[in-house]
């Protein structure tokens, strides 16, 4: 399990990562340490996926991506060389949300359908990984 960072390590970070320039906060470094309690909680995906698309965008002129609503699709599209997957809100709307009903693109589905797709889109992409290095 990794270590926490401190106060002084996230002030730091917040001082001189350009990621956070130009960040106003209502709070302090030390707000952060108290209020996040003792277990650290990863979401190592969306980090890992934050993190690159951060630097795709700070070191390309554009991210190219096409919408993927499975994770074949999307699995297709890594292996063509795509940076990044895009998951329109519209074509969960009309097409894979949980309640199986076709809705317009106004949210007026269930709300958990979105991150379903994402989950089913992350195990494929996961399963693919775990196949490419055994």
């Amino acid at each position: 399990m990794s270590k926490l960072p401190t106060a002084e390590q996230i002030q730091h970070e917040w001082n001189t990562d350009p990621r956070w320039a130009g960040i106003t906060r209502n709070y302090t470094a030390e707000d952060v340490v108290r209020l996040r309690g003792t277990v650290h909680v990863e979401h190592s995906l969306a980090r890992l996926g934050a993190e690159k698309l951060w630097t795709y965008l700070q070191e390309k002129d554009f991210v190219n991506a096409l919408g993927a609503l499975t994770g074949n699709q999307a699995m297709q599209q890594v292996k063509a060389g795509l940076n990044a997957i895009y998951l329109s809100g519209w074509q969960v709307a009309a097409d894979a949300n949980l309640a199986g009903q076709m809705y317009p693109d106004q949210s007026l589905y269930p709300a958990d359908s979105v991150p379903a797709v994402v989950k089913r889109i992350n195990n494929t992409l996961l399963r693919a990984d775990q196949l490419h290095h055994a």
